[in-house]
């Protein structure tokens, strides 16, 4: 079971077969807005908060990566 929506990890996917650096939130945020994906950056984001949570981001790149082996 995942804990990031499959949604999340079928977009964070799509940018890392297009070649965005995973290593960069930045460049992924960036491709994501570039697809009109502002509903999946914001989850991303600390609840009540403008914030960008890196750990969930981090976790969320570990998990997509798990899922593909």
């Amino acid at each position: 079971m995942t804990k990031t929506p499959q949604e999340i990890l079928q977009k964070l996917n799509q940018a890392e077969q297009t070649g965005v650096d995973m290593a960069s939130p930045k460049a992924v945020v960036n491709h994501m807005l570039a697809q009109g994906e502002k509903g999946s950056i914001l989850y991303f984001y600390k609840p009540n908060s403008v914030e960008f949570d890196f750990d969930k981001f981090n976790a969320a790149v570990a998990e997509m990566r798990q899922l593909k082996k």
